[in-house]
């Protein structure tokens, strides 16, 4: 790509253009939405912010699913005392008798017991180390974090599509990854930003593991699906967050707190505007 307003053409229609052709290569079968995530190097990897907290933020390597539950239970009361906001989730042991190594559909239990996943998500949003991989529907929603975040030596930053296949198998002998649906009450970042989520987990010796995406994602597609990678030019920054802002995607419109206006307003102000004097 070679300029912002290639925008449209090189990413918005040709992942929509790509998934009509896998359509109709597979005898109109259905393709999921594609989702994007967009990373402010092009040399970062798919990492969730918990892959990434070690060993700065995290001081032990454990991976297991029941570890860290055992976690975000642990600092639950504190989250409640301070905010207000009670999560009504299972215990430790409900959590774990709700776990079948044979059953991947991880999903299917976040929505016997949406209080956690609502919980997840909230964490997630705020701060704490999250096994969740967050995505948007939206691609412009994926550059905006492209360019808002992007590296101080990056020459490009990178958007991801993701289209899936809606025939998926799943195995104890390999990652998995479940992407997790939009219908959930949960902080209003999770609307706001057009949110998906996905989590990678693995069965070793009868436990659930989280692994890294980057490990199983090339294989999570379903049977025609596809990862695609887009590089863009990070010289256009400036062109592109404020074409975007222009189009009310903002810090201000996705996170909608005194910080972002804050951020928003600058933004305008010192980087948009051009003074002739």
């Amino acid at each position: 790509m070679v300029s912002w307003s290639d925008f449209e053409r090189d990413v918005v229609q040709h992942v929509t253009h790509r998934r009509q052709e896998l359509e109709s290569q597979n005898h109109g079968r259905r393709f999921a939405e594609p989702l994007f995530r967009g990373l402010g190097s092009s040399d970062w990897k798919l990492e969730t912010t918990l892959e990434r907290s070690y060993p700065m933020e995290r001081c032990d390597s454990t991976q297991g699913l029941l570890e860290y539950y055992r976690k975000i239970l642990a600092v639950r009361p504190s989250i409640e005392t301070f905010t207000g906001k009670l999560w009504p989730i299972p215990d430790l042991m409900e959590f774990k008798t709700s776990l079948s190594p044979g059953d991947f559909l991880f999903d299917d239990l976040l929505r016997k017991h949406s209080g956690v996943y609502e919980y997840l998500i909230f964490l997630r949003h705020h701060g704490f180390p999250s096994p969740l991989l967050d995505w948007t529907a939206s691609p412009y929603v994926a550059a905006f974090f492209a360019f808002d975040e992007m590296a101080r030596t990056a020459t490009h930053v990178s958007i991801y599509a993701l289209l899936q296949d809606t025939i998926t198998s799943y195995s104890n002998h390999r990652p998995n990854v479940r992407v997790l649906g939009p219908y959930v009450r949960s902080h209003p970042r999770h609307m706001l930003q057009h949110s998906r989520y996905s989590v990678c987990l693995q069965v070793q010796d009868e436990e659930f593991f989280f692994v890294p995406h980057e490990d199983a994602l090339t294989k999570a597609v379903g049977a025609e699906g596809e990862l695609i990678k887009f590089k863009l030019p990070g010289a256009e920054r400036t062109a592109a967050l404020r074409h975007l802002d222009l189009m009310n995607i903002n810090p201000f419109a996705l996170f909608s707190s005194d910080d972002s206006l804050i951020r928003t307003t600058a933004r305008r102000e010192c980087l948009f505007r051009s003074w002739n004097i």
